[in-house]
């Protein structure tokens, strides 16, 4: 078996984080000898690795008791890199300034500062002395390559270093990865903890700059740095190295007031989602689908090109296994002619050389069978990625032999070949250390398994999104009419319908005349930003004496500015919006519209600036496509004018993201040969809420 790295840059000879995360010295302040304390357990984590550097406990309670044990940094025999705060938090401050005045260049703290009125004291200490600081309320970190922990829990010494780098905001994940499962080999772990100064970014930064680092693994609770976190995360992409994401949050429990049908079905995290699947993040839903896919992505090679083939000893499973891939939208590769000869004669009468492969009868000559039909499947030019599945148990003599198989059938190709077994509780953990000391994961369970499958053939599709080049225009100024809309759409270059303002009867007729019937006409008075909805909207108007009557009856209501437009015809509605986070920029929405913008709960949304080829594709996707695209028989409507106005509404959102903070195109009517927007809504930033 080929183990291809994803990581191809060279490391980075010192990182400005290396004081922290691979110091050369540390004093551990509250080391303590009293067993079962947090003290003695930051003492025994140190001091159990392979750390080459100096370690020094320091608590003046022991000095002249305890040997080894110091009273206070200055007494060190030299200035160390990193001062660990194992203390309470009414020792914080004075320990901090300790530390500063040593000239540290580096403090983790676990306390949790926060039960402190000293927090921002904290962060002005550290700060004004360029000290790197981990947490507060930090449950430390794990660098294997270097052999030291940091860390103020017990946790287990024998931690196989490896290529998953992992940086957890949650203390109890960081346990929980690192602690249970030996078949996850890290080169690094961290908790950064409340992030007062450094953040995900930072720490995502340092471990990219590792040459061990195959796949970096993120829990996330927020993000304190997202301009930060997105650079990293573009050199990450540019990088090759795989990120895996776990963000936690997800859900609104409220939603800001909004001027759009935009804002209503935008929330902060759809824009967050966008942000990452722009940068090629792979988003797990539980920790099960993070572990799975961190174990896949740093143990194998990235898939070739092709779908996912697998081999069973039982047919109900194989069956399992397919409708599962089918929910997932996994594809299932079809074995060439080839492969089914050459497979076909290893297998007993009644069973069909096909996949996913059932290889299992009587169980004569069941190794061979195995082994031949594994490396043929393996083969095959239509196979990304293999899968051995069994209910993997280390107790039983036909696993043993199928476990010897798979280490076999794994050195003669170049793809990657994992085990999974279907049900998660199997007793198969030394197995599984057994497989993963080969360089082959052992995925529990089926979804989890196949998600992690997805993620990997999705690394191997993964296509970086095409940025369009800059428009040179500036939008140096925002009004809220859908006259000014219209001209700032075609300025962009979408399509709208044509149009005139006027404020009398006369006027109103005149602009009718001149765009040629049938018009619509729609109140222009401030304020209003659903027209519809106070009946503010006339449609399908064929001559004057109908126009004039709705507009004394507009006039009378709502006041007496008016727009009048072309009336467009469509067969189909779509919408367009604009939504600018404050944290990630700007996002567009690409939606059925109309009425069915809340009735068919789809949409893409794609982040600012795009390509028409962007948008397209992100069309494609969406199931109310096929109302574009030829639905049963329908004439084929204008679906590269959709597109082409996405991209245009992305660039009027890029170069007005200082100004805009909201804009609604609802509906566009598409139609054979056009795309035109026939309503725009625009909230500037700094509108009131309504």
């Amino acid at each position: 078996m080929t183990m291809t790295s994803y990581h191809k840059a060279p490391v980075m000879p010192g990182h400005r984080l290396d004081p922290l995360l691979a110091p050369r010295s540390v004093a551990l302040l509250g080391a303590s000898n009293v067993p079962e304390s947090f003290g003695q357990a930051m003492l025994h984590m140190a001091q159990a690795g392979s750390f080459s550097g100096n370690i020094y406990p320091v608590n003046p309670r022991y000095v002249g008791h305890v040997d080894g044990f110091f009273s206070r940094l200055a007494d060190l025999p030299e200035h160390v890199d990193h001062v660990v705060l194992g203390v309470a938090n009414e020792r914080l401050i004075p320990c901090l300034i300790e530390a500063k005045d040593h000239g540290a260049k580096a403090v983790t703290i676990f306390a949790d500062a926060k039960a402190t009125p000293d927090q921002d004291r904290i962060r002005a200490i550290a700060s004004e002395a360029g000290i790197l600081l981990c947490g507060p309320n930090s449950m430390g970190f794990h660098n294997l390559d270097a052999g030291l922990r940091i860390s103020p829990f017990p946790a287990p010494k024998n931690l196989v270093p490896g290529g998953i780098a992992a940086i957890l905001q949650s203390g109890s994940i960081m346990g929980a990865l690192a602690h249970n499962d030996r078949r996850l080999r890290f080169n690094m772990l961290v908790s950064p903890g409340s992030e007062f100064l450094l953040t995900a970014a930072d720490y995502l930064e340092w471990a990219l700059a590792q040459s061990s680092t195959r796949v970096v693994g993120l829990f996330l609770e927020t993000v304190r740095d997202p301009v930060g976190f997105l650079a990293v995360l573009d050199q990450a992409d540019r990088q090759g190295v795989p990120v895996v994401m776990l963000k936690v949050g997800r859900t609104e429990l409220s939603r800001r007031m909004a001027h759009s049908h935009t804002g209503a079905l935008i929330g902060n995290h759809d824009i967050f989602m966008a942000a990452m699947r722009d940068r090629g993040v792979h988003m797990a839903d539980t920790v099960d689908e993070l572990a799975a896919t961190l174990q896949l992505f740093a143990m194998h090679s990235p898939a070739a090109s092709g779908g996912l083939a697998s081999i069973h000893d039982s047919g109900g499973e194989r069956e399992l296994l397919v409708d599962t891939a089918a929910a997932l939208e996994l594809p299932i590769a079809e074995f060439s002619a080839e492969t089914v000869a050459r497979i076909q004669p290893h297998l007993e009468p009644g069973l069909h050389a096909e996949n996913p492969l059932d290889a299992w009868a009587s169980g004569k000559n069941a190794e061979t069978t195995f082994l031949e039909s594994a490396v043929a499947m393996m083969d095959d030019p239509g196979v990304a990625v293999g899968l051995y599945v069994l209910d993997w148990r280390q107790d039983y003599y036909l696993h043993a032999m199928h476990a010897s198989v798979l280490i076999e059938a794994a050195k003669r190709t170049h793809k990657p070949l994992a085990a999974l077994s279907n049900y998660s509780l199997t007793v198969n953990h030394d197995l599984a250390c057994h497989l993963a000391d080969h360089g082959i994961a052992l995925l529990e369970g089926t979804e989890e398994g196949l998600k992690a499958v997805r993620h990997l053939l999705a690394q191997r599709d993964r296509a970086r999104v095409s940025r369009p080049a800059p428009t040179g225009q500036a939008v140096t100024a925002i009004a809220e009419g859908e006259a000014e809309g219209f001209a700032l759409l075609r300025g962009y270059g979408i399509d709208t319908p044509a149009f005139g303002i006027a404020e009398d009867a006369d006027a109103v007729a005149a602009e009718a005349a001149r765009i040629g019937y049938p018009v619509a006409l729609k109140t222009a008075m401030p304020a209003i930003a659903h027209k519809t909805d106070v009946g503010g909207v006339v449609v399908g108007i064929t001559d004057e004496e109908a126009l004039r009557t709705a507009y004394a009856d507009l006039n009378a209501r709502l006041g007496p500015k008016v727009i009048v437009t072309e009336m467009i015809p469509g067969v189909a509605e779509w919408s367009l919006g604009m939504i600018n986070d404050r944290d990630f920029g700007p996002a567009v929405m690409i939606a059925p519209g109309g009425v069915m913008i809340e009735l068919l709960p789809e949409r893409a949304i794609l982040m600012a600036p795009f390509t028409a080829e962007t948008a397209r594709a992100a069309i494609l996707h969406l199931r109310a496509a096929r109302l574009l695209t030829g639905y049963r028989g329908q004439p084929a409507l204008a679906i590269d004018a959709l597109a082409s106005a996405a991209a245009g509404l992305s660039q009027l959102a890029h170069d007005g993201r200082h100004l805009i903070e909201e804009l609604d195109v609802n509906p566009v009517l598409v139609s054979r040969g056009r795309a035109v927007a026939v309503d725009v809504l625009i909230k500037p930033i700094g509108t009131p809420e309504i």
